[in-house]
């Protein structure tokens, strides 16, 4: 039995998503044993060095306490290090590492709402700057300026607004009044966007309508609970904890890495009620993707029912798809399809079969042929790279 320590914690989704891609690697390649600190007072290193720990994955130690599991003297694999632990005098030398690509998190999050139509882009920082939430903030700033648009920005605290949400929500809820309406806000996590969506409730502004809001880690529990629901970011964990744990394995079995060094790209997002509405300020785009969103997932629409619902000519809702989304009707309703078919088969264990039916297509081959021209591969392909996002 190989023992293994796993040094984070498991309080957040994107954590506990790696410590399953840990275990499953451990169950298909071990038998390994995984211990981890549970928050008990007094635990040390020294601790593990009893119970014959073989190996360590490890995220966010600091330069202080690194010396104690360097003395351990087995293998250790960062997840998600600090700037610092990769610096060349850090006390453990040269480890391998797996992150999330935080440059592309924002990136993803600036394509995702130019797709709809946003003119109006705004950033809100987290109070404690971690270097993750200023590489999501360049990201979606340099990702808005390729396509020269501006963005606002929130992400200078004082000492009071470190330690007083009321305090700090006073100066949001200027900042949010002041953005042009509709404004596409971006946070680099949910519970921050959770947040903002508190902000906007307190000062009036209506979300979507006014306000969308975007956040990261696709945590069920708060996207889901949050009035409205919150749209995110899947950044993925599933897929960092297994690849930390073949780094590992590598190195308990006197090999190398196949890589030493791997910043993943986020996964997709996921949408909820908080970016429910497109391109809020042009009402036809708006009133007929709110009708594509409400009927298009059991496929019961097609193009003429979208254009009766908006009350306009099918030339001029065309006209206007096109010039502001740079798409057709049609395209639109497809990609509302296969963006359900996406999530059900992330989020459940549905067969193919039994999600074409769902999803409102006569035939698996139909489905398949469109998602293979959406996506550049199978569903059960898409299935396998983002199994992450199934809650166990």
């Amino acid at each position: 039995m190989t023992n293994v320590a796993i040094l984070f914690s498991l309080a957040l989704k994107g954590q506990r998503s790696t410590f399953r891609g840990i275990v499953d690697y451990a169950e298909r390649n071990g038998p390994w044993f995984c211990h981890f600190q549970e928050g008990r007072t007094g635990v040390r290193m020294a601790d593990f060095s009893r119970t014959g720990v073989s190996g360590v994955i490890v995220s966010g130690v600091s330069r202080g306490d690194a010396p104690e599991i360097a003395a351990l003297g087995v293998p250790v694999v960062f997840v998600e290090p600090w700037e610092e632990m990769l610096e060349p005098d850090f006390p453990i030398q040269g480890a391998p590492y797996v992150r999330r690509d935080s440059r592309a998190i924002g990136a993803m999050a600036a394509r995702y709402y130019l797709e709809r139509g946003y003119e109006s882009f705004a950033y809100v920082g987290e109070p404690k700057g971690y270097p993750w939430s200023a590489e999501r903030r360049r990201g979606y700033v340099d990702a808005l300026a390729e396509a020269d648009r501006r963005c606002a920005i929130y992400d200078r605290f004082t000492a009071r607004d470190r330690i007083d949400w009321p305090a700090e929500r006073t100066r949001l809820i200027a900042f949010l009044r002041s953005l042009p309406r509709p404004c596409a806000v971006f946070a680099p996590m949910d519970a921050r966007a959770r947040l903002v969506l508190e902000a906007c409730a307190v000062a009036g502004l209506r979300v979507p309508e006014e306000i969308a809001v975007l956040g990261v880690d696709n945590d069920p529990l708060l996207c889901e609970s949050a009035a409205p629901t919150l749209s995110s970011i899947h950044a993925g964990g599933f897929q960092r904890g297994w690849i930390a744990a073949e780094m590992l394995d590598a190195l308990l079995h006197g090999r190398e890495p196949r890589e030493r060094a791997v910043s993943l790209p986020p996964l997709f997002v996921m949408t909820r009620g908080s970016t429910g509405y497109a391109a809020m300020s042009d009402p036809s785009i708006s009133k007929a993707i709110a009708f594509i969103r409400r009927h298009a997932r059991t496929g019961g629409i097609d193009v003429g029912d979208i254009v009766r619902a908006v009350g306009c000519s099918r030339r001029y809702l065309e006209l206007r798809f096109r010039s502001r989304l740079g798409r057709s009707i049609r395209d639109e309703l497809l990609r509302e399809r296969i963006e359900w078919v996406k999530s059900l088969l992330s989020s459940t264990n549905l067969s193919v079969g039994e999600i074409t039916e769902r999803a409102g297509f006569a035939r698996e081959s139909h489905l398949g042929r469109l998602f293979r021209q959406a996506t550049g591969g199978t569903m059960l392909a898409w299935r396998r790279e983002n199994r992450d996002a199934v809650e166990f």
